[in-house]
């Protein structure tokens, strides 16, 4: 994003608020007062001017949080939701402060290292606005406005905390209908689109990608999934079973993969494909190539590419 850009963005931004604030004084809408005054208990439309949001805490009560969707067709976001989290906040205490020593460098964490980045602000109590940008990888740690570090649990990171509370409540919407159909693998692991399946969720058509409204690939939490591991040359995989925690963490890595394709030797490393499922019974599947450089083919692949990329840190396999 260039700084032109980013100085149009801000400039949209302070008009945005400055409309809010005279319908506000006008009387017009009490919608657009919560949003001019900074009300604590309501989110706002659409991110706020990130001048304007720089609380430099997470410490305090959260009482909404949003992801900020990036600019239109750069290649750097991951997929978000395209709603304000209002529910399922207090997932968001295990986000820390950490300080310089604890900040991880390098690849995948940094600027320039071709993983995924986000954006979210987190509205506090005290009517006052954080603005925490960073990589997905569940390692690397975010930063607040003024540099300060911030990191979430070993296996979520800030963006996996987001997430997963994204999912609950967009998962508190529907009734518990499970497929009564077993997981299966695929059999062709190249076509991991071949074991997905429409639930009730499918419907739900939140989300942001690449800075472009794009529905997610599986909003809603998931509640269960296999592993099929493929050993070098083997023509029947391995099954295992995996636990929720795990099957979530994969929903979450559906929407942060890696961009990027590399020709490369095949290893005899094995083929893995992780297929998971959410309280509708709406699957999805992804596979991992260890043999080819750890290439990453998603099903319900898009418009955008975002179904192929390199490496998956959310499997641990």
């Amino acid at each position: 994003m260039t700084v032109e850009q980013v100085r149009i963005a801000h400039g949209h931004g302070r008009v945005r608020r400055a409309v809010a604030l005279l319908a506000c004084l006008a009387g017009m809408s009490t919608t657009a007062c919560a949003a001019a005054e900074g009300s604590p208990g309501a989110a706002p439309e659409e991110c706020i001017d990130t001048s304007e949001a720089t609380r430099n805490s997470v410490e305090g009560t959260p009482v909404w949080a949003r992801f900020c969707p990036g600019p239109e067709r750069y290649t750097e976001p991951a997929e978000v939701p395209s709603e304000a989290l209002t529910t399922h906040l207090d997932l968001l205490a295990h986000l820390e402060e950490r300080d310089g020593e604890e900040l991880r460098a390098g690849w995948p964490c940094s600027e320039l290292s071709g993983g995924r980045s986000y954006e979210v602000q987190i509205g506090y109590a005290d009517g006052r606005v954080a603005t925490i940008v960073g990589r997905t990888d569940p390692p690397c740690t975010g930063k607040l406005s003024n540099g300060t570090g911030v990191g979430g649990p070993d296996e979520l990171g800030v963006y996996g905390v987001l997430m997963t509370a994204f999912g609950r409540q967009y998962a508190d919407a529907f009734e518990n209908s499970p497929s009564d159909e077993p997981l299966v693998c695929p059999e062709d692991p190249g076509d991991p689109d071949s074991v997905s399946v429409d639930g009730a969720s499918a419907s739900l058509t939140t989300g942001y990608v690449l800075g472009v409204r794009s529905p997610m690939v599986l909003p809603l939490t998931a509640v269960r999934g296999i592993v099929c591991t493929w050993p070098w040359g083997a023509e029947e995989p391995g099954i295992r079973e995996l636990t929720a925690q795990e099957a979530e963490r994969v929903r979450i890595g559906l929407h942060a993969i890696y961009g990027g394709m590399v020709d490369c030797q095949e290893s005899p490393d094995p083929t893995h494909t992780a297929v998971v499922e959410d309280r509708t019974g709406t699957r999805r599947a992804v596979t991992v190539l260890d043999s080819n450089c750890s290439t990453v083919v998603r099903s319900d692949r898009d418009g955008f590419g975002q179904g192929y990329g390199l490496g998956f840190p959310w499997l641990r396999r």
